[in-house]
């Protein structure tokens, strides 16, 4: 896992980022012209959701020797052409904190790229967020402790719009609460389908089940709210079964409930590396299962992560948001 740390304006620190990574062997994959075209149609909605990314696309575009068109088609197209990752996120109020944990679950040979990013924008929150990708975020925690992360859904067509990665990034750049996050969400031109869960240090906890049509608010009904890889709200909803998704989500709720009143960091640990539910998910026929683990304490900005599958892989903590907070 890499452990990139970018600051300045946008467009500096993505063509810094690119520079190192094309100094150390990386070259830009060639992107098809399916994903050209679709980028293409897209381009427009992304410099009008967010003009700070498009800047940081451009940096990193020039920093790695490439075009904007090649970057942007190929973030654009992520989840709407290929396999997107299999997830599974809790958040837990304990009547005292709120706590979260998130299991990232891809594809095993992608585990070299996953990274664990310290964004300090001028005139953004800072903020510690987890990607595949060198721009955009799959989650993330922000200064002001608000918690943002994303597990796919299934959907049907293509259609121009953007994916989970950009309404991450802006979200912990810009929001300070749930309710915050939850009005970019109700506006965001999704491409694809996704379950957004978010939590703030006031006990503040929801999920948007976001479509490229709709949307839906679940809120917490017993102090705890968590999402796999389906709809919950609906009884239509399609979910993967080979990735696991309702014995996924059934294994959280049953632990939830058993521990949200004394819910803590160690507790978190153990329930986001659980294996007889597959919420620690290990799929060896499919090459698929857990990258990477994170808890945290949104109260404080105490962040814990594993760096492979918790089951095995030590949670280890990362200081570097309240190292940043602190200066």
């Amino acid at each position: 896992m890499y452990h990139p740390r970018l600051k300045g304006d946008a467009y500096g620190a993505g063509k810094h980022y690119a520079e190192i990574l094309y100094k150390n062997g990386f070259r830009f994959p060639k992107v098809s012209e399916e994903k050209l075209k679709f980028g293409e149609s897209c381009k427009h909605i992304l410099t009008e959701f967010d003009p700070n990314v498009v800047k940081e696309i451009k940096g990193f575009a020039e920093g790695c020797h490439t075009s904007y068109e090649e970057v942007s088609s190929f973030l654009l197209s992520i989840g709407v052409f290929e396999l997107p990752g299999q997830c599974s996120i809790f958040s837990a109020f304990n009547g005292r904190e709120i706590i979260i944990g998130r299991n990232y679950d891809m594809l095993f040979n992608l585990k070299n790229f996953t990274e664990s990013s310290l964004v300090c924008f001028e005139g953004r929150n800072k903020y510690v967020g987890h990607s595949d990708c060198f721009i955009g975020k799959v989650d993330g925690i922000n200064q002001h402790g608000l918690f943002v992360g994303i597990t796919s859904v299934p959907h049907e067509g293509i259609m121009p719009g953007l994916n989970f990665y950009f309404a991450v990034k802006y979200i912990l750049e810009n929001c300070c609460t749930v309710e915050e996050g939850i009005k970019v969400l109700k506006r965001f031109p999704s491409s694809v389908s996704n379950n957004y869960l978010l939590a703030d240090p006031l006990g503040n906890m929801a999920v948007v089940e976001v479509t490229p049509n709709d949307y839906q608010v679940r809120l917490p009904t017993n102090n705890y709210i968590h999402c796999t890889n389906h709809h919950e709200s609906t009884s239509l909803s399609e979910c993967w079964n080979w990735s696991k998704s309702k014995e996924r989500f059934e294994t959280l709720d049953i632990r939830l409930k058993e521990n949200v009143n004394k819910m803590n960091l160690s507790t978190a640990q153990s329930i986001m590396s659980e294996t007889k539910g597959h919420v620690c998910l290990n799929l060896k026929e499919y090459n698929f299962g857990t990258l990477f683990s994170v808890v945290a304490n949104l109260n404080t900005l105490d962040i814990l992560r594993a760096e492979g599958q918790p089951n095995k892989a030590k949670y280890k903590s990362d200081k570097r948001l309240t190292d940043a907070v602190l200066k």
